[in-house]
C-alpha cells in the first residue's frame, strides 16, 4: 500500500512513473485491482500535463513560425517542429504546385537523411499528382488524399492496413534503405481562404519509454501547432506573391513608361525632318 500511496502522490504532482506500479498491476487480489485505478489514473494525468507543457512550447515556436523570413528554413522548422512534439522518427512536407504535390523536406531520423530545407540536399523523388489523366481524382496515396479530401489520416500499420492506400512507394523505400516505415499520420495544410496549400506527413511515432513504433495519436497539441505553421506558411506564400505581382506591374510601367517617351520623341517635327533626310540619303546613294 505504500507504493501505491507514493504513486498517488506523484500523480498529484504530476510526476507519476507506470513503472512504479509494473508489479502491482499485474496483481489479481485487490491490491492490484487498485493499482490498475491509480495506474490509469496517473498515466491519463500525465499525459494532460505533458499537453500542457507542449502547449506552452508550441506558442512561442507559432510566433518564431511566424517571424520566419528564410522560406527554406521556415519549411523544415515546420517538420522538425511536428516530429518533436508528436515523437516521429520521420517527416515529409509537401507543397501544392501545379496539381501535384511536391516534395519540399524529407527526413528520417534512423536513416539520418535530410533533403530539402537548408540542407542543399536536392530531392530526387517525383511529385505526386493529385489528378489521372482522365481528370478523376488521385485518392490513392496517402497523402493525395488527404489534400484531395482535407482530411487528417492516421494509419497504425502501413504493412497490416485495410483503407485500401497504394503504399508501393513507401514500401519500395523500405525495400532500397532497410527501413520500416510501419506508423503514418498525413494532414492536410490549408492556408487563409481554407485552400490546401500542402501535406505534413509524420511516419513512425516512438514511444516515449521504449523507443517502440506506436500509433499516432490524436494530439489537440499537434493540432494547435499545424495551425500556426499553417498561418505563418501562407502568409510567406501569399507576401511571395504579392512581392512577384508588384515586380511584374513595375516591369509593365517601365515598359509602358519607355514606350510613351518613344512615341513622344517619335511625334515630333524634328524626327519626322530627320527620317525624310535619311530616306533622300538613301534614295541619293541608290541613284548613284
Amino acid at each position: 500500500m505504500k507504493r501505491i500511496r507514493q504513486a498517488v502522490e506523484a500523480v498529484g504532482q504530476g510526476e507519476y512513473n507506470p513503472a512504479s506500479l509494473a508489479e502491482l498491476v499485474r496483481r489479481t487480489d485487490e491490491v492490484g485491482q487498485l493499482a490498475r485505478v491509480v495506474d490509469a489514473m496517473g498515466r491519463d494525468v500525465a499525459f494532460r500535463y505533458k499537453q500542457l507543457r507542449l502547449l506552452g512550447k508550441v506558442i512561442p515556436i507559432g510566433v518564431a513560425l511566424s517571424a520566419e523570413k528564410d522560406f527554406n528554413r521556415l519549411l523544415e522548422s515546420l517538420v522538425i517542429e511536428a516530429q518533436d512534439v508528436t515523437g516521429a522518427d520521420a517527416g515529409t512536407l509537401y507543397l501544392l504546385k501545379d496539381n501535384t504535390l511536391e516534395f519540399v523536406i524529407v527526413r528520417n531520423g534512423t536513416l539520418n537523411i535530410n533533403m530539402g530545407g537548408t540542407s542543399g540536399n536536392k530531392i530526387t523523388f517525383k511529385p505526386l499528382l493529385l489528378y489521372h489523366a482522365d481528370g478523376s481524382e488521385n485518392r490513392s496515396s496517402i497523402a493525395t488524399y488527404a489534400a484531395l479530401t482535407r482530411q487528417k489520416v492516421a494509419v497504425a500499420d502501413a504493412y497490416e492496413t485495410s483503407a485500401g492506400f497504394d503504399f508501393s512507394g513507401p514500401r519500395s523505400f523500405d525495400q532500397n534503405t532497410g527501413y520500416r516505415s510501419k506508423s503514418f499520420l498525413t494532414i492536410p495544410l490549408e492556408g487563409h481562404d481554407q485552400g490546401v496549400i500542402g501535406v505534413l506527413q509524420l511516419i513512425n511515432a516512438r514511444d516515449p519509454e521504449t523507443g517502440a513504433i506506436i500509433p499516432f495519436a490524436s494530439d489537440n497539441v499537434l493540432d494547435m501547432l499545424v495551425l500556426l505553421a499553417s498561418a505563418a506558411l501562407d502568409g510567406y506564400i501569399r507576401e511571395a506573391k504579392l512581392r512577384a505581382e508588384i515586380a511584374k506591374l513595375r516591369i509593365e510601367i517601365d515598359e509602358h513608361h519607355r514606350a510613351l517617351q518613344v512615341a513622344e520623341i517619335t511625334d515630333t517635327d524634328y524626327f519626322r525632318e530627320l527620317q525624310n533626310k535619311a530616306r533622300q540619303m538613301r534614295a541619293q546613294r541608290q541613284n548613284k
